[in-house]
C-alpha cells in the first residue's frame, strides 16, 4: 500500500501515475547487444562518497552488478535490504539507518 501511495497521487478522486509509464520502454525495446556501457558513467564517481542500496530481491540490479560496482568504487558503502525488490522504500530501518550512517561521515 506505500509503494501505491508513493506512485499515485489523488487528482480528484482519480488516481494518477507519479512517474512516466514510459520510463522502461528504451530498456525493454533495444536488443541487448545495444545497451550503452554504462561502466565509464559510473567510474565518474570514483572520487564521490557514494551510498548504493540494493532491495534483496530485485530483479534488476542483480547480485554480480553489485559486486561489480564494489570492485570499481571500493569504498562504495553497499547495503542490502532484506525482504525488498527492486527499489527500497527508504523508510526500512536498514535504509534508514545506513542513509544516516553515510550523511553523518560524508563531509
Amino acid at each position: 500500500m506505500t509503494h501505491t501511495r508513493r506512485s499515485y497521487s489523488d487528482v480528484g478522486g482519480v488516481p494518477r501515475l507519479d512517474m512516466d509509464p514510459m520510463i522502461g520502454e528504451a530498456v525493454r525495446s533495444a536488443p541487448s547487444a545495444a545497451a550503452p556501457d554504462l561502466w565509464s558513467l559510473f567510474a565518474a564517481l570514483r572520487p564521490v562518497p557514494t551510498l548504493a542500496l540494493r532491495g534483496a530481491t530485485s530483479d534488476i540490479l542483480a547480485v554480480a552488478t553489485f559486486d561489480r560496482m564494489l570492485r570499481e568504487k571500493p569504498d562504495l558503502v553497499r547495503v542490502e535490504v532484506p525482504q525488498r525488490g527492486h527499489t527500497p522504500m527508504l523508510d526500512e530501518p536498514v535504509s534508514v539507518a545506513a542513509i544516516d550512517e553515510f550523511l553523518a561521515r560524508t563531509p
